[in-house]
Parts: C-alpha cells; structure tokens; sequence
C-alpha cells in the first residue's frame, strides 16, 4: 500500500508542475488539512481544497516562475517523506530564489493525500515521523 502512496505523491508533484494548483487538487482528499512551516506567518492550518488553494496562492503570490524541484520522495509506513527545493524569482526581479522544504504526506484515503505538513529542514521531517539521519 506505501508504494502506492509514493506514486500518488509522485503523480501530485508531477500535475501541480503540468497544470497548477487546480490539476493536482484531485490528489487531495475532500477534507484534506495543510500545516504549513512553523515560521509561516499566515493560518496555521488548511482546509480542504478551498485551503490548498488559498495556502498556495499565498505562498506563491510573490513569485514568477515558481516551481517545486522534487529530490526525494521516501515511504515511512503509511507516511511519504518528500524532499524538495521550491524554485522562483521575485516579481521584477531577475534573480533566482531556490529554498529547501520537506514534507510529510499522510491519511492517504483512495488514492488521494488528507494531509500535509511542511517543515523547513529534513531533519525536522525525519524526527516528525521518529527518525533521525
């Protein structure tokens, strides 16, 4: 079943690069809840798709050419553990930004993702699921 929920993870990475927020909404759950990074001025918590849009609406606002550079993606029981660089550049600016995240997938529901949290350091990500690198 892990493998499964890697390759959903996979898929989302994949339609969001593709087509945006709205193409990968199908792999979230209805009733899904984002918690972005602790330092993450804005809620601290998403709901739903409407949540998922508004959280990457903010997140991405700032940006031109905002991508996600996927590096890692690893299962830990039912979780996935995704390492990846978020990759842009200021409105007006020409100057490239690359900032590191790691994420943790979980309540993996038919074929969809019901939750995600965002952490700044992979460090933060393994000791989230009781590991340590």
């Amino acid at each position: 079943m892990s493998q499964q929920n890697v390759e959903v993870v996979r898929m989302a990475f994949d339609a969001v690069s593709v087509g945006g927020t709205e193409a990968g909404l199908r792999f979230y759950a209805d009733d899904v809840i984002l918690y972005p990074v602790a330092e993450w001025a804005e809620d601290r918590a998403y709901h739903g798709h409407d949540g998922v849009r508004r959280m990457i609406a903010i997140w991405t606002h700032p940006f031109e050419d905002f991508a996600w550079d996927v590096h890692e993606i690893r299962e830990v029981d039912e979780r996935v553990l995704v390492r990846t660089e978020m990759t842009g550049r200021i409105k007006g600016s020409v100057a490239p930004i690359r900032e590191r995240y790691s994420i943790v997938c979980s309540d993996f529901r038919n074929g969809t993702i019901g939750e995600v949290r965002f952490f700044k350091t992979w460090q933060e990500a393994l000791e989230a699921v009781g590991l340590a690198d």
